[in-house]
Formats: structure tokens, sequence, C-alpha cells
């Protein structure tokens, strides 16, 4: 899977969907969003995300984020509940957790993928997280005020130390928000450009200055964007500190070593600050190996075999039946995802340089048949960036329905009646992505459109989709928890994601417009114009809305599923 905040989707589409949030938008006593499912600020109930065959599944409903003017959140980071009777969790052991592919890098800055989160999220703490309601809650800020639209002042936690034994402070956030807006190698910077400075009051509070008012800022620092290391670490890592970042985090687990395609090792941080809800030291763990396993039946029969213990790889055509076995063997836990899973059209290329050629693609794709043969009916179908519990959600929004005879007046009117010819680079080593990629291309060659498949190792397929080498690519987004986290870096001009060089300046205004406004109900309105004109510029051509699952063996204990897919192990532990 790829992500440059996506992910190509290499075995299984990404799973997820969007959870209602409100991000308060300080000074004018504006409501703002949080993306977590269930009721919004009107109360009303967001419709059902995802089906599994014939159950659905609601993830939590997220209460609130930032606070509005002037208001400060004094919430505490939520603490791991303790073990049963309060006693604490064995402690010890190895844990081997799967990932479908090898990651590519371990800098935050730069990572693009849903797969280097899995690792990240446990070497790294972020300024503000989310509890699994997708509130979004302190972490290394301890709270955050709003004196004015504009600004953001954040009190830090100051029993924080790197890896490397050096203070978390205002300078570290300083160092870390300058680097991702400003170093040439930054994936960030689109996620934090409203950004204009950043000071430091004292050691443990700093104060962001804005250009505008910026409803998605707490979401957007909930990820990578939020996620702090040792400048010392960073400095002294150089070029092979996205291989190798010893000692960069803050996180429950210290980086061992990345063994290319083989394995990850993390190890317990002796010094992590968080404890359980009984006061233990966390984690519980002593390390974590991730190993990479493209093809996802070979996952699965590990974790029947007892030769891995966690996963969030469950096969759509198994599904029905892990979830029979769950409690015994196994333990399945699902929810609806906060993502998508889409074929990527390189605008600035031929034949996608063409609108109505693009168009054509979208309307020959049956995704109805795409979910039943190939998914097994579980997700949903989807035609756009923003999933159904989201507040942005549009259940009218269905522009393409699988008509071959409208595809051909689509391709008439891109002045090629007789259809084109192209190619779609895939990763290889997944059934499924094979299986898949074979069935958009019988249903495409009915509208005389002939696609040619093209194989590749996963991480040159992300190489290739990065420098726009590319003509179509099957791609998948983890999702976040606000709907910009779904649209402006892909779609936006100059957006940090947006590989397919995708422009409108229709879209720009109305993503910006979202950005700066505070009231839920407009955002609504300004997303839903913007989803309409980028699917009907079919830059993207949307088709599934996945689930988010956790896989685990019965002696794994402590591990709460997340839609965001990413497997947490601060809390986990071992029978």
């Amino acid at each position: 899977m790829r992500v440059r905040g996506w992910t190509v989707e290499e075995e299984r589409m990404q799973r997820f969907s969007r959870r209602r949030v409100l991000v308060g938008l300080a000074g004018t006593a504006s409501a703002a969003i949080l993306a977590a499912c269930g009721s919004d600020s009107g109360g009303s109930t967001a419709p059902a995300a995802a089906t599994t065959g014939s159950t659905a599944t609601k993830a939590p409903v997220a209460t609130g984020g930032a606070t509005a003017a002037g208001g400060t959140s004094a919430t505490t980071a939520p603490a791991a509940p303790a073990a049963a009777s309060g006693a604490p969790a064995k402690k010890g052991g190895t844990i081997r957790a799967e990932l479908d592919s090898d990651i590519a890098n371990l800098d935050p800055m730069q990572s693009s993928l849903l797969v280097d989160r899995q690792v990240l999220y446990n070497l790294y703490d972020s300024l503000v997280t989310v509890d699994v309601n997708l509130k979004i809650v302190p972490s290394l800020a301890l709270s955050w005020d709003t004196p004015d639209p504009k600004t953001y002042v954040f009190k830090l936690r100051t029993d924080v130390k790197f890896h490397d034994g050096t203070d978390f402070n205002a300078d570290a956030v300083k160092f870390n928000i300058d680097r991702d807006l400003n170093d040439k190698l930054t994936k960030r910077k689109s996620e934090l450009d409203t950004i204009t400075s950043v000071d430091v009051v004292d050691p443990a509070t700093v104060k962001f200055n804005l250009k505008a008012p910026f409803a998605p800022l707490l979401a957007n620092l909930v990820d990578r964007a939020g996620m702090m290391v040792s400048p010392k670490a960073a400095m002294a890592g150089g070029v092979d500190f996205t291989r190798k970042p010893v000692g960069a985090g803050t996180g429950a687990f210290r980086f061992v070593e990345w063994v290319t395609s083989d394995h990850i090792t993390l190890e317990r941080n002796p010094s992590y600050w968080k404890k359980d809800s009984a006061g233990n030291t966390l984690p519980y763990l002593d390390k974590i190996t991730y190993r990479p396993f493209p093809d996802e039946t070979v996952a699965l029969t590990n974790m029947k075999t007892g030769d891995a213990d966690v996963s969030f790889i469950v096969p759509a055509k198994d599904y029905a039946s892990v979830k029979s076995m769950s409690g015994g063997e196994l333990i399945l836990k699902e929810t609806p995802g906060i993502g998508y899973s889409s074929i990527e059209l390189n605008t600035q290329s031929e034949p996608f340089n063409k609108k109505e050629l693009r168009q054509a693609v979208a309307e020959a794709l049956d995704r109805d048949q795409v979910l039943k043969t190939v998914f097994f009916g579980v997700g949903q179908t989807s035609y756009g960036p923003v999933p159904p519990p989201s507040f942005a959600w549009d259940a009218g929004l269905k522009p393409y329905g699988g008509n071959v005879d409208k595809a051909k007046t689509y391709l008439m009117a891109g002045g090629k009646p007789g259809g084109f010819a192209f190619e779609m680079k895939i990763a290889s080593n997944s059934p499924t992505t094979t299986q898949l990629a074979q069935l958009v291309k019988d249903q495409l060659a009915k509208a005389g459109i002939m696609m040619t498949i093209t194989q590749l190792e996963f991480p040159k397929v992300v190489a290739d989709q990065q420098s726009g080498m590319f003509q179509a690519t099957l791609t998948g987004w983890s999702g976040r928890i606000d709907p910009d986290g779904n649209i402006y870096n892909q779609f936006h001009t100059g957006g940090s994601l947006n590989d397919p060089k995708y422009s409108s300046p229709q879209v720009d205004m109305l993503l910006d417009q979202a950005r700066a406004e505070g009231d839920q109900a407009k955002r609504k309105d300004l997303y839903q114009q913007a989803q309409k004109l980028l699917v009907d510029d079919a830059s993207f051509v949307f088709y599934r809305f996945p689930l988010s699952f956790l896989l685990t063996r019965p002696n794994v204990q402590g591990m709460t599923l997340y839609p965001d897919q990413i497997m947490r192990f601060e809390a986990a532990s071992l029978k």
C-alpha cells in the first residue's frame, strides 16, 4: 500500500472511514470538527459506514477536540487500562506483528506510507493524539489555548525525554515544525503551511502563529505532522536518519534495527512517560518484531499457525471464516475505517491529460462487481474521498454507474471513439491486487479501453508514482479524522500528496475556504462542492471504503482497535 499520505494498495486496499470530529476554531466560538462516527453537533446520526457481508460495525462517537475561543483543553492524556483487578499486566516478551509490505521511511517528516505509520506510532509521540473514540486528547502537549483565531498556545509536558536522553521542550517543538515546513524533503508542508512562525515562550510553552484560521490544525497534529523527533538525533542521523532513527523518538518503544524486506525490531523504552490507570509503568513488552507479508494469504496462515501474534491483515475471501473462529483460535475486531480505495490517473501525461478519457475509465468501472467479486462484499462502494460516517458525507453522490454505453460517449468526447490503451502499475506479490487489476482490465475492455498490467516491486511502484512516472496505479488512503486530511494534500494544487498534479482553481478555493471556516455546516457544504468537482474531474477513480481490522492470537492482551488501522502496542502484553 502506498501513501504519500496515501497508500498504494499493495494487497488489500486500505481500510478506513472517518468519524465526526469537533476541532474548535478559536476566537470565533465556532464549532469545529473532529471526524468520528455517530452524531454531529446538530444531533443527526451518520449513516452506517460499511457492510461486512450482512453485518455492519460502527466506530465510537467522537465528542470533541479543541475548545472554543479562549478556552483551554485541560484533559489529560488517557491512561491505558490496568489488567483485571488492577494488577499489572505481565511484563516482558516479544510480540510478532505483521505488516502488509516492507516499510519505506522512519522519518515522520518524509514518510508517505500507511505501513510506515504502523511503526512510527510506536516510536514517536505526537503533540496531540486521539482516544478510541477519535476524540482529540493531549499527548506531549498537556493543553492548548486559542486566544484568537490565528494563535494556538500549547503547554507541554516537562517530564519527557527523547530516546537519546535529550529533553523534549518548546525548542524541540519549534525545530520539528520548522523542519516540517521548510526542509526540501518534507511531505508535511501542506498539512501545516498555515503556520507562519513558531515562538518559544518558555521551555514548557510554545505558540503557533497562523496566517489565517485553520480548522484542521489539531487533527493534523495527531499524525506525522505532530510527531516529535529529537533535534540532536535528526541532525546527527543525516541521510541515514530515514532508516536508522536511533534515539529519535519519545514513544513507548525505541529503534533497534531494520533489515530490508525481513524485519524491523523495536525495544522497550525504559523511561517512557505514560503509565496505566493503576500507575504501572508502560510499556509491558520487551520488544516488537515486525515482518512484512505482501501475500495476505501467507499472513493469515502465519496467524493461524502461531508464527505471528498480531495483524491488521484479513483477506476478504477469508473474512467469514476468520469471523466464525473469533474468540477461539484467533480474535477478530473490526470497525469502519477512515479512508478510501481508488485508481489514480496521471493528469500530466497522455492519455489521462484529457478529462473525458479519465471520465471514461470512471464510468466503465463496475464498482458493485468489484466489491462482490474481489472483496466478497466486505466494505462499501465509494465514489469520492469522504466516507459515510463523516459529517461531510454526500449520500447522493453517484456520478458514475458502470455503464459501457455512457463510457463510450466520454471516449467520443475525448477524441478516442475507438478507445485507447494505457498501462497500470501495481505492486507484485499480492493475489488480491492482481485479481483486482485483472477485473478492472476486463471491465474497461468492454468499452474499448485496453489496459496493460505491469507488476513491480512495491518500492518501485511508490518511486514511480511520486516522480510522476506512471499512467495509472491502484491507490489507497488510510484516512484522517478531518475531511481536509482526505482531500487537501491529494487534490489541492501543489499538495504534497498530489502525484497526478491535479489542479483546479475552483477546488483550491473551496478547500482553502473549508480550512478557514469554523462552522461545521458551512464546512460540509464547501467539502461537498469540492468533492463533486474533483470526482467529476476523475484524477482519482474511487471504488471502495474498506474496514479496519485487528487480528490477534488469544495470548495477546491490551490492544484496542482504532478506525485508522494502526496497531498500538504501548499497553499490549502477552499471557
